[in-house]
């Protein structure tokens, strides 16, 4: 067995979860993005999403966008 290093740890386990949400279909209770609403803005994202808590549910969450995207300024 090979062992990683703490930040190969943290990098898969960030994979990890990505990977768990984009097919939350094969995983329970695993929550995912399954709609949007409203208008989208310069970077293409919507003013709210709609958040399933888990594969099979009827129903959503809705999330709200409080802020326009910024990027850090260096």
């Amino acid at each position: 067995m090979k062992e990683i290093s703490e930040e190969e740890h943290l990098v898969f386990e960030k994979l990890k979860t990505i990977f768990k949400h984009a097919q939350a279909e094969k995983f329970e209770g695993v929550y995912f993005i399954c709609g949007e609403s409203g208008v989208k803005d310069s970077m293409g994202l919507p003013e709210r999403i709609l958040v399933c808590p888990a594969y099979g549910l009827d129903g959503f969450a809705i999330y709200t966008k409080t802020a326009d995207y910024s990027a850090p300024g260096y």
